[in-house]
Order: C-alpha cells, then structure tokens, then sequence
C-alpha cells in the first residue's frame, strides 16, 4: 500500500471511530433519559393507583351515605 493510500485509511479509519463515539456517547445519552422517564412513569402510574384507591373509597362512602338517607 503506498504511503498516500496509508494516510488516506488511517484518516478514514479516524473518522468512522470519531463517528462511532458519537454515537455511543448518543446512545449512552439517550439510555439514560429513556430510564429516567420509566422512572417518572412509574410514580405517575404510583400517583394514578393511589388516587382510584381514593376515589373509590370516597364512592363507598358516598353510596353508603346515600342508602342511608334513604333508609331514614
């Protein structure tokens, strides 16, 4: 291989690993976000749960306040 064809690799070769370290830091990147928003998801799906818990008790008691009005 002559010397320019050498040179004209190795610079080539430089910019497919400057690339591919992009990339990675890219990925890396995005790894994290994409486990940061499953850890928001799952104390909104915490909130969401905690919430129809609360909002079915508050239906019982409604009910149950209702039957008893009517039972008066």
């Amino acid at each position: 291989m002559s010397r320019k064809a050498w040179v004209r690799a190795t610079n080539a070769s430089d910019l497919v690993h400057g690339e591919v370290m992009s990339l990675r830091t890219t990925v890396l990147g995005q790894m994290l976000e994409i486990r940061e928003l499953q850890a928001a998801d799952r104390r909104r799906q915490t909130v969401i749960s905690e919430l129809l818990r609360i909002d079915h008790r508050r239906s019982t008691e409604i009910s149950e306040l209702r039957k008893a009005l009517q039972g008066q």
